[in-house]
């Protein structure tokens, strides 16, 4: 497991026991942001790649 799945869950952890609302709000918002870059790195991994270079 690497770091980016190791803090995955534990802003998983941290989300589910927060009480403060603008706590809760700044873990959300950073686990959003590495999902997404997560989901952006598999989705470019599926793609062929479609660009040719000049050669």
């Amino acid at each position: 497991m690497n770091d980016e799945d190791r803090r995955i869950l534990e802003l998983c952890e941290l989300t589910s026991k927060e009480q403060d609302t603008e706590k809760l709000l700044q873990l959300v918002a950073e686990l959003n942001e590495i999902l997404e870059r997560k989901e952006q790195r598999l989705l470019a991994q599926r793609k062929p790649s479609t660009s040719k270079s000049a050669d």
